[in-house]
């Protein structure tokens, strides 16, 4: 470890915890397998689902044997190491581009079961050691948390007559370029289990994949020497133990999962701007020193305030000598964030995407043929209503609400009832 102080493991950092080492029961078996969705596809193994919900009670006992024995050894399946890939196609993106495709990981059933009862363990955990600025899949918490937080601290610079700067950071392939060796370390200081330590990173040695096309053809095999993997239950849990210890900053700071951004308040834009470029600085470094890289062209800037006379100004915040791109109105988890908060744009966004699922909806329903009023009722509420009502605290009291309401409740309603 000498030069690298960072990987030094405190004496004593992790111990033996006897809850989290136990051998696993049946009632941790069921609640995993409540979990399990019908219909998914299956992993390399070909088993289905179906064939786990349904099995016997003798079953179910050789499956608890065998996964502990797993546990206790240190060893699983093979198959159990590879994901099947399959890409599908971003909308409106040119298909010879590889970056136009979304890719989608096909698990081994037995093995998400087996994770899942590892989640359970050491949830609590972790949970207790995450900072509250990190909400990112954490029990209790939404995405509508951290948007309505980041607004309210907007809000409260306004009150006080000041202007508040706000950098949204963008990580290249967070969870792909997670450093296995710094994510062992910092597994060893979270959970109080060097053997649970050992067999999360087992779960992530050796792993390998396979693309699959349209067609049925396949690719060659290829390793991964660094991530966690897609559509694991652990991933989101091991990437928020990764960035747990961000630096302190004079910028608030909000999280989920890689969704990061940072807020400073200050009566001038020269003490805002200055104290944004240092932290910005603080955490650039400390991602290098974790080999996660940043993306300059995607991380955005933007200023709030409620003076006309500068709105257009840009705020100047620079990463490696480049200045970041500066946005009227970014995007932060799925709500646009305008210089005063007024959601215009976002409403007229949210109206559009509404509109076109209320026409989606008319079509389905006729007085003679069509789909029955429970059907619409559930596609209403699944297509329509999701849309309307996501982060509908954060913007409820804008003037331009009502748009929203109007198109979305009135039409479905009306068909939906005859």
């Amino acid at each position: 470890m000498r030069g690298r102080p960072h990987l030094v493991v405190l004496p004593g950092a992790a111990s033996v915890d006897s809850n989290l080492s136990g051998e696993f029961t049946a009632e941790e078996l069921s609640e995993a397998m409540s979990k399990l969705k019908p219909g998914k596809s299956p992993g390399r193994d070909n088993i289905h689902p179906e064939f786990v919900i349904h099995q016997s009670t003798t079953t179910s006992g050789w499956l608890c044997a065998f996964y502990t024995s797993c546990y206790q050894r240190l060893k699983l399946p093979k198959t159990w190491r590879r994901a099947s890939v399959i890409a599908l196609p971003k909308p409106n993106k040119p298909a010879e581009d590889p970056k136009s495709y979304r890719p989608i990981s096909l698990l081994c059933v037995p093995f998400k079961i087996l994770e899942r009862m590892i989640h359970s363990r050491i949830e609590p955990v972790v949970d207790s050691q995450l900072p509250r600025e990190q909400a990112g899949f954490r029990r209790g918490r939404s995405t509508a948390d951290q948007v309505t937080l980041l607004c309210q601290d907007i809000e409260d610079s306004f009150q006080n007559n000041e202007k508040a700067g706000v950098v949204y950071l963008d990580l290249t392939a967070a969870y792909d370029t997670v450093w296995h060796r710094g994510l062992h370390l910092k597994l060893l200081r979270t959970i109080p289990d060097r053997h649970m330590v050992k067999f999360i990173m087992e779960t992530l040695s050796n792993r390998s994949f396979i693309l699959q096309t349209s067609s049925g053809q396949c690719s060659r095999l290829r390793r991964l020497k660094n991530g966690v993997p897609q559509g694991s239950v652990l991933s989101p849990m091991l990437f928020n133990v990764y960035i747990h210890d961000l630096p302190d900053t004079v910028s608030r700071k909000y999280g989920y999962a890689d969704d990061l951004a940072i807020m400073l308040s200050r009566p001038t834009w020269k003490a805002m701007e200055e104290g944004l470029n240092e932290d910005m600085g603080t955490l650039v470094a400390y991602l290098r020193r974790w080999r996660l890289q940043l993306s300059v062209g995607k991380t955005v800037a933007a200023a709030y305030h409620l003076s006309t006379r500068e709105a257009r100004r840009e705020l100047q915040v620079h990463v490696d000598n480049k200045c970041l791109e500066v946005q009227q109105a970014p995007k932060y988890l799925g709500v646009r964030l305008d210089r005063t908060l007024s959601f215009k744009q976002h409403l007229e966004e949210v109206k559009a995407k509404v509109t076109s699922r209320v026409a989606l909806i008319r079509r389905l329903a006729g007085t003679t043929w069509g789909a029955s009023a429970k059907t619409l009722r559930i596609s209403t509420q699944a297509l329509v209503f999701s849309a309307a009502e996501y982060c509908a605290p954060v913007w409820s009291r804008s003037p331009h609400a009502i748009k929203i309401f109007i198109a979305a409740e009135l039409p479905p309603g009306n068909e939906c009832s005859g």
